[in-house]
């Protein structure tokens, strides 16, 4: 098991290469122990993915009385593991026709790190739906600035790990995205299980 301050380390590392700071991704360790530590990632990220699930699976609830909490929770928590571990066997079939094999452990080892750090903003713009109710202009707003901030980031976090060119870099971010929503649109309409 990895320490606090390796996992710091790390989330500290993915800050620096979003804002462009130089040498941010050398920081981290891009090692073949560090390939497999940086999947403790998951564990470190828990505690924000947990909060967001359970505010999300409430909301639905709350639209849907019939809904299961912990149906609703459960589905969330399957969607977040697949959509993390789903896109690291794509990304090892595709990297060697694309001459890119050399840079996946680079790519993988940012990419966990990344997603333990968007787990907590996310959380962190999750706490508004705890005081404003559902549909308020500022829950969009908010929502909407998320989206566009963590697209931005994810592109130069993969210009990094990849070492290639902004289009380059946004084909994978778009890629690993669609991912994501066929994902969320296979689970969800099992979701909503009565309990």
């Amino acid at each position: 098991m990895i320490s606090l301050d390796y996992a710091f380390h790390h989330l500290e590392s993915v800050f620096g290469i979003i804002v462009g700071r130089p040498g941010a991704l050398d920081r981290m360790d891009i090692s073949a122990e560090g390939f497999w530590r940086s999947f403790s990632a998951i564990v470190v990220a828990l505690p924000a993915l947990f909060f967001v699930w359970v505010i999300t699976a409430t909301t639905s609830v709350a639209a849907a009385p019939g809904s299961s909490l912990g149906a609703l929770v459960a589905t969330e928590a399957i969607l977040a593991l697949v959509g993390w571990l789903l896109p690291v066997a794509v990304f090892a079939v595709i990297l060697k026709p694309l001459g890119l094999s050399h840079r996946f452990a680079h790519l993988i080892i940012v990419r966990n790190w990344a997603n333990a750090f968007f787990s907590y903003v996310m959380a962190a713009l999750f706490v508004p739906y705890l005081v404003l109710p559902q549909g308020h202009a500022v829950l969009g707003f908010l929502g909407i600035v998320l989206l566009v901030a963590v697209l931005v980031a994810a592109v130069r976090l993969m210009r990094a790990a990849l070492d290639c060119s902004p289009p380059t870099a946004i084909a994978f971010v778009a890629g690993e995205l669609l991912i994501s929503v066929g994902l969320a649109l296979y689970v969800a309409p099992g979701a909503g299980v009565s309990g």
